[in-house]
């Protein structure tokens, strides 16, 4: 799979991603999440708000070339400006496939 937005997708069926500020502050605040995730469309002050969460809970904070759209259509939602996977493995996927396509 190199689609990082199928791999979203995935994460999302396996319950191992979750969206919306209010959930993702949450999360983070509970200490289990790898990676935080912000659509490159996402406001300044969502975008102030998820680095301060990710910084608090030493979570790394990624601004992904997706839109709050494109995200959200993979999380099976109209628009997700923020999301966090909650997982390892998948954050170590997405990593490395968002590092695959951006150097093609």
């Amino acid at each position: 799979m190199s689609d990082p937005l199928a791999l979203l997708g995935l994460a999302r069926k396996a319950g191992r991603i979750v969206p919306g500020s209010a959930a993702v502050e949450q999360r983070l605040r509970q200490g289990k999440a790898p990676l935080l995730l912000l659509a490159s469309d996402a406001s300044p002050n969502t975008a102030r708000h998820a680095s301060q969460w990710a910084e608090t809970a030493g979570t790394e904070c990624l601004t992904i070339r997706y839109t709050k759209e494109q995200l959200g259509r993979a999380l099976g939602r109209r628009e997700c400006a923020v999301a966090v996977l909650t997982d390892e493995g998948f954050a170590a996927a997405l990593k490395k496939q968002l590092s695959e396509t951006n150097l093609r």
